[in-house]
């Protein structure tokens, strides 16, 4: 499928991106739209999920939207086709005479543990969420509530590592 390599350039470009779709989503509460309050065991803040307010609730409801359920679509969109793309490059280095099955095996794995890392991180927090915004007088421990918050702020740890133990092309270089 040839190298693919990114420049500085490009990398902070993403780091850039990021950094701005977090301040889109992060910063409306302190202008109005949502609120923040203490959660679990009080050691972070979070948008308000018990609030009843119309107001609050169209920015939970725009917050799960398109910081869960979309990105969530883009990464199992890319990944599928990523793996639809392997398999076209197998099927044509299978009709020439060669094989590309450990290759596509071996990032068919990455691809599925990076996926399920993803779910494992966000998706009992989005669920735990969701439940309060529903049905906000419900009551769930703060010791509990805390597990689901502090597996979304180790999200970011788990990519890189499946990625660099995974990747057999990943190297580091000397300098």
């Amino acid at each position: 499928m040839g190298t693919l390599t990114f420049t500085h350039r490009q990398a902070m470009a993403g780091i850039a991106v990021a950094w701005i779709w977090s301040l889109i989503w992060n910063t409306p509460p302190l202008f109005g739209w949502g609120s923040y309050q203490l959660e679990g065991v009080e050691t972070s803040c979070a948008p308000d999920w018990y609030s009843t307010d119309p107001v609050n609730m169209s920015y939970i409801l725009s917050f799960f939207c398109f910081c869960f359920a979309i990105p969530f679509l883009i990464i199992v969109g890319s990944y599928g086709y990523l793996m639809w793309t392997l398999r076209q490059v197998a099927k044509l280095g299978v009709a020439e005479g060669g094989t590309t099955s450990k290759a596509e095996v071996q990032v068919s794995r990455m691809v599925l543990v990076m996926i399920m890392a993803f779910l494992i991180c966000w998706l009992p927090y989005a669920a735990f969420a969701m439940m309060v915004v529903a049905n906000p007088g419900m009551y769930i421990d703060p010791v509990i509530a805390t597990v689901p918050m502090y597996l979304t702020k180790t999200s970011t740890v788990y990519n890189p590592i499946i990625y660099i133990f995974m990747n057999k092309q990943v190297r580091v270089r000397d300098q």
